[in-house]
This record gives structure tokens, C-alpha cells and sequence, in this order.
């Protein structure tokens, strides 16, 4: 029943008198699961239907969630429970070699179950006729290596042509280019840049050219021109140029990169550039887009919907693996890298609502809630906002009821007052740094969230005159963990005076040593700031990058996990405008 292909073009038929064989038996399973899997796999696609999502246990275990997903055979793969694995023990570990990025996936599985005593069949190993009952539907985690084709993932290839302009060195460069243009109209070309253990910064420029396709501007070529200012080892981002279409009417013309106007340049090496022009033909009608893209989907072959391809396969999550001789960890996660979602009728019709409806009509508001992030929404005009977060120190056994306390510490606002918001870091989610418990953590604490950060209550407690913060937990639950992170966000209100030291000054200069230094992974180093001019010596230091690391107050740096180039700041306290920036290599030996 673990059938590849759909040819149960019969079924029983049956009448008084019928001699019933396993054979009839088996047609009739297989007849019944075939035409089910072929209406999933037509009418509903493939992907995730609900759940599946992946946590990051420890640095070396993940957790998968209950759901459901339909694979590209149209089986349905069903996680009843959630379930708890180290990487180590799942199919695909051992092509692990070295760091880089290792693909979680999930494929349909059944195996025979139910062992009992056969009359008729063949002796097994004991010398007994052995059979079994039961099939068992479930599931398989693995892991691979190779980065799979998006084009095969879904039906975009039917709208999109991706073509790879470089691989090499780390780099990806890819451009998704529409196969259909609409006459008269505009089109986004878009460039997905990916980058893989790389700590150098990119340069990359080229040209897109047409003989029809004009840049928004009217130019005969769109230039391509990126340089990495924000510099990480890992990062992915997508870039899109708008080209226009003229008034053409049903006809092809093509999209070029001349080889010759491609160049990549990674830190001060040269990267190299295509052998070849890179040729995509777009297609120019003057009918719909939405009716071009309909026909073209029903002109493909059956056999080619029905067949499943060769990196076809539902793919959970994203790990990045930091791994040597004798040891590895799980350094970052990312869920459902490829977005295999698969949206229910009920899912589509809401999102038709929200399209048609009005803004009045989401609770009679005349705003739309936007996604979170991590900064919360200030009321009112703020001058300046600054954000860090704190490690409260719980012991070894920690007391129901009890208060615990950060040290006190230089926000960075200077002296006045200050509006300040806390929030306790859930640490269950590490694949999703921006889970915050804001107020009573108790209202939370089901089998629902099933957090890992005890309930508690936050609070701080400002001190104008010195401008300075200190945070505060009170435990509302017993729990094993003997630190609660805090995030915490401070801004001064429109209005609200700064602080008579809070001043602006041309002839303060505060000066970081090392200005640049070299460190492994993890690795630890003391940065020392002197403000030159002035008599207060207090700053604040902070990191840029939100993955790059951590500083405490007394300028102690510890190194991520990843590497990567990052930015140390120091800021005076007294003088807001006057900064300095060191810089931090993060690097294997």
C-alpha cells in the first residue's frame, strides 16, 4: 500500500455466492486509498495542512508538534503527539560533515504491526506460521544536505523562471523572473541572495537587459547594484527591480545578464562571474494575467502533477549545525524554510474577507493590527528608544512568592523621566527569539503554551536623578530554572525635559579599546571606553547585530555562536551624540 503511482482503475464487484480471496481484499484497500490520495494530491496540493512546527530543545534536540501534511503523493501524514528527537538519531545525521545548513523533512511511512498465527502461511523463525494484523500509518523524520529545488516544490515554476546567475564560494545568486508579462503593465524581476558561513562582506552588480522592457525611469537596462553594509555570515534576502512592459501585443522577448557586466566580490577577493549571457524568454500578451497563467497550469501534462520528482518532499525546518570532530550543536532554526503551506477553504475565505472589507470593519477600528515585532508600539511621538535585556540571577533553589533583582544599571537616557516597558523572555523557543511574556506570565501557564519561562510578574524601578533602571521578577510558580532574561525598552516621551546631563557636545570623543580584535566562537574579551574631554566616564554599551553576541555593563563581550563581523558600541551617558564602534571577527581557529 506504500504505492508510488495511481492505477486502481477497477474495484470489486460483488454478488451472492462470491468466493472472497486476499487478493479481492487488497483491490478493494487499495481502490478506496488510491482515489482518495489522487483527489488530495489534484484538488489540494502538498504541504503542511496545520501544525508540524519545530523547537529547539537544546543545542543537539528539537521538538516536533502535533499536525498534518499531505505529501506529493496526496498520503496523508498525521502526527498525533508531539514528539522529541536528538538529530543524531534520525536518517540522514551521517551526511552531516563540517557546519552548514542540514534540512529537516517528513515522509510517509507505514510498516506491518500486530503480529499473529497464520493457518496457511509458512513457517517463520521459530518454526510457527507468523503473519500480522495490522498496518500502521505514520511518519519518518530525516535529514539532508542537499538543498532542494523551490521550482519543484510547488506550481510558481508555472508563473516564475528561476535561473541561477552564481553558486560558488558560499554565495547563491539566484533570479526569478516572470515567464508572462502583461501589455502596458509593470513586473518585478527579483534577486535572491543567500549567503553560507561567510563572515566577508559581498559586493555584487550586474545588468538586466531587453529589447521591450524599459526601467521605471524609461532606461533601456535595470542596474543591479548591491553591497553588504550589515555584515553576518548567514543571511538571505530578496531584492526586486521594477521593469515595464510596452504597449506589445502577443509576443515573446527575452531578459538577458551579459556575462561580461557580472562581477562579485567577496571581502577584497574577486568572486568570479557566469561562463555564459544568461537568456530568459518572457512571454507578452495583451489577455489577462490572471487568464495566461490558468491556461498554462492546465497544459501541463498529467503524468508530470501525478509523478513525484526528485526533491519533492515536505521540508519542516531549516537547521543550521556548527559541528566538528568530535561534537556538534544546533545554532539557529529556521520553520518551514520553503513556506509549503497548504491554505484551508475556510483559511482562503477569511483572507478574501480581510482583502474586500473595509478597515472599519476589523473591530470597528479604522486601524489594522500589524504584525509583532519586537519593539512595542510607542504612544505618542518618541525622541529617541533604546533596548537591552538582563539576566536575574534566581539560585539554586528558588522560593514561590519570592522577589529577585537585576543590578542597578545606566540606561542610556540620561537623567528625567523615562517610560519603560519589560517583557520575560520565553527561553522554550530559541528558533523564535521574539516570544515575550509581557505582565503576569501566570495567564499563560497551560498545557496550551506549554512555557518554559516560569509565571511571573516584572516590574522596574527608575531612578531620574541618576538615570538609571533596575528590574525586578516575583516568582508566581516553582520552577528548576535559576535565571529569568528580561527584555526591556526605555523612551522619553514628546515633552517630557531631558535631563540637565543629558547634553550635546562637539569636543567629547569616547575612544574603544580594541577597536578591532579577533575571537572564536563563544570566546569572551574585556572592551574598555574612555571618554575623552569630559569628566563623567560612564556608557553604555550595546551590540548592533540582534544575533551578534551579548555585552554586559562593565564592557565583558562574549561571543556568538556563529561567525560572522559585529559591532560593539559605547555611548556617554552624559553626552548622547558622542559614540564609538569596535569591531568583533568571530572565527574557527
Amino acid at each position: 500500500m506504500n504505492n508510488l503511482q495511481y492505477d486502481s482503475a477497477e474495484r470489486n464487484h460483488y454478488f451472492y455466492g462470491k468466493l472472497m480471496t486476499v487478493r479481492d481484499f487488497e483491490n478493494e484497500q487499495t481502490y478506496m486509498n488510491d482515489k482518495r490520495r489522487l483527489g488530495n494530491r489534484m484538488l489540494h496540493g502538498a504541504g503542511i495542512v496545520s501544525g508540524l512546527g519545530v523547537l529547539l530543545v537544546d543545542n543537539q534536540t528539537i521538538s516536533l508538534e502535533a499536525g498534518m501534511a499531505l505529501d506529493y503523493l496526496g498520503r496523508e501524514i498525521v502526527a498525533r503527539e508531539p514528539c522529541v528527537k536528538q538529530i543524531s538519531v534520525l536518517r540522514g545525521f551521517d551526511e552531516i560533515h563540517g557546519s552548514g545548513d542540514v534540512y529537516l523533512g517528513i515522509a510517509y511511512r507505514e510498516e506491518l504491526c500486530e503480529g499473529t498465527f497464520s493457518v496457511a502461511g509458512a513457517a517463520g523463525q521459530n518454526g510457527m506460521p507468523r503473519e500480522y494484523n495490522r498496518v500502521q500509518e505514520g511518519y519518518e523524520l530525516f535529514l539532508t544536505t542537499r538543498e532542494p529545488n523551490p521550482a519543484v516544490l510547488g506550481v510558481d515554476n508555472v508563473l516564475y523562471d528561476l535561473c541561477r546567475l552564481y553558486d560558488e564560494n558560499g554565495v547563491t545568486i539566484t533570479l526569478q523572473i516572470p515567464r508572462f508579462a502583461a501589455a502596458g503593465d509593470s513586473f518585478a524581476v527579483r534577486v535572491l541572495f543567500e549567503k553560507r558561513d561567510v563572515s566577508a562582506p559581498v559586493h555584487f552588480s550586474f545588468t538586466l537587459e531587453s529589447d521591450m522592457f524599459r526601467g521605471e525611469n524609461g532606461e533601456r537596462s535595470v542596474r543591479v547594484d548591491y553591497t553588504e553594509t550589515e555584515v553576518t555570515t548567514h543571511k538571505r534576502l530578496e531584492l526586486d527591480y521594477t521593469m515595464a512592459c510596452g504597449p506589445v501585443q502577443d509576443d515573446y522577448t527575452e531578459i538577458r545578464v551579459p556575462a561580461n557586466g557580472f562581477s562579485l566580490s567577496i571581502g577584497s577577493r574577486e568572486g568570479g562571474r557566469p561562463e555564459d549571457d544568461v537568456v530568459r524568454p518572457v512571454r507578452v500578451s495583451s489577455r489577462s494575467l490572471r487568464e495566461v497563467v490558468t491556461d498554462a497550469y492546465f497544459d501541463l501534462h498529467f503524468d508530470d502533477l501525478l509523478t513525484a520528482r526528485e526533491g519533492q518532499a515536505i521540508y519542516l525546518a531549516k537547521l543550521h549545525v556548527i559541528a566538528s570532530q568530535s561534537t556538534y550543536f544546533i545554532e539557529k532554526i529556521t520553520r518551514n524554510p520553503f513556506r509549503q503551506h497548504l491554505l484551508s477553504a475556510q483559511l482562503l475565505g477569511l483572507l478574501q474577507s480581510i482583502d474586500k472589507a473595509p478597515s472599519q470593519a476589523l473591530g470597528g477600528s479604522t486601524a489594522i493590527p500589524q504584525a509583532a515585532d519586537s519593539t512595542p508600539e510607542l504612544p505618542g511621538e518618541a525622541q529617541q528608544i533604546l533596548t537591552g535585556a538582563e539576566v536575574i540571577n534566581l539560585g539554586v533553589s528558588p522560593k514561590v512568592g519570592r522577589a529577585y533583582f537585576s543590578h542597578e544599571f545606566i540606561h542610556g537616557l540620561g537623567p528625567g523621566n523615562i517610560c519603560v516597558v519589560v517583557a520575560a523572555e520565553n527561553t522554550a523557543r530559541q528558533g523564535d527569539p521574539d516570544t515575550l511574556i509581557f505582565g503576569s506570565g501566570g495567564v499563560f501557564s497551560t498545557e496550551e503554551f506549554s512555557l518554559a519561562a516560569p509565571a511571573c510578574q516584572t516590574a522596574a524601578m527608575l531612578n531620574a536623578k541618576k538615570g538609571t533602571l533596575q528590574l525586578g521578577v516575583k516568582l508566581l510558580e516553582k520552577t528548576s530554572q535559576q535565571t529569568v532574561r528580561l527584555r526591556w525598552w526605555a523612551w522619553r516621551p514628546s515633552g517630557e525635559p531631558v535631563g540637565r546631563n543629558q547634553e550635546v557636545a562637539s569636543d567629547v570623543r569616547v575612544v574603544i579599546t580594541p577597536n578591532t580584535s579577533n575571537l572564536e566562537p563563544l570566546q569572551q574579551l574585556r572592551f574598555t571606553a574612555v571618554v575623552e574631554g569630559c569628566a563623567s566616564q560612564e556608557v553604555n554599551w550595546s551590540v548592533v547585530e540582534k544575533n551578534g553576541g551579548s555585552i554586559d555593563r562593565n564592557g565583558l563581550y562574549t561571543a556568538p555562536a556563529m561567525e560572522g563581523v559585529f559591532e560593539v558600541q559605547a555611548q556617554s551617558v552624559k553626552y548622547g551624540n558622542c559614540h564609538a564602534s569596535a569591531f568583533v571577527v568571530v572565527s574557527k581557529a
